[in-house]
Order: C-alpha cells, then structure tokens, then sequence
C-alpha cells in the first residue's frame, strides 16, 4: 500500500471503488435468483450454498465500500495537508476550491462509467 497518500489519483479511486461494489452487488443479485430458482426446484442443499455465497459477496462488497471510502478520506486529508503545509500563500478557499474542483472531477468520472 502506498505510503504517499497525495499522489493517490481520487478520480480513479473513485471509479474503482463504483465498478468493484457494482460488480460484486450484481452477483449477489444472481446468486440470490439462482438460490431462490434451487429451492423451487427442491435442491435444497445447493439452494442454502449459493444462498450463502451471495451472503459472502453481500458482506465483501461492503467490506470493499468502507475500505475504499476509508482510503478516499485518507487520500482527500493527506492532500489538504499536504497543500497547507506548503503553500503558506494559499488561503483556506483556495484549498477548499482545489478539492471541490477534484472532487467534483470524479464524480462526473463516475457519472460517465455508470452510463
């Protein structure tokens, strides 16, 4: 894991963390169709695996969404530091402003990946 948290593009962070939970979200939909599909069809075993599968993914993709979020923070606060403790000149709106204008960049990132 990088230890230079500014260099961390939060766009990209962004986006990754969107297709990864979409991804994972999306199975845990068709694992809980096929458990439901097992157990009509009287598979009961097979029904209760999957079912417990989708289970696993629902909690790795949640797992995924806090960590990422975590990184994020750690990414936004490692960069705002970064930018106070150099640039003595720049006030407080300027810091504010450079990362609402990134912040801003990756959701409309996000917006294109999910379209």
């Amino acid at each position: 894991m990088p230890t230079d948290f500014t260099r961390i593009d939060l766009a990209t962070l962004n986006t990754a963390q969107g297709v990864m939970v979409t991804a994972l979200r999306e199975k845990v939909c068709q694992w809980e169709q096929d458990s439901a599909d097992a157990a009509l069809d009287g598979n009961f075993n097979t029904a209760a695996t999957i079912q417990q599968w989708a289970f696993a993914a629902d909690l790795l993709s949640r797992t995924i969404n806090i960590e990422f979020s975590a990184l994020f923070a750690q990414a936004l606060t490692a960069r705002f530091d970064e930018q106070r403790s150099t640039t003595h000149h720049l006030g407080a709106c300027g810091v504010v402003n450079a990362v609402d204008m990134e912040v801003a960049a990756a959701q409309e990132v996000a917006k294109l990946v999910s379209v």
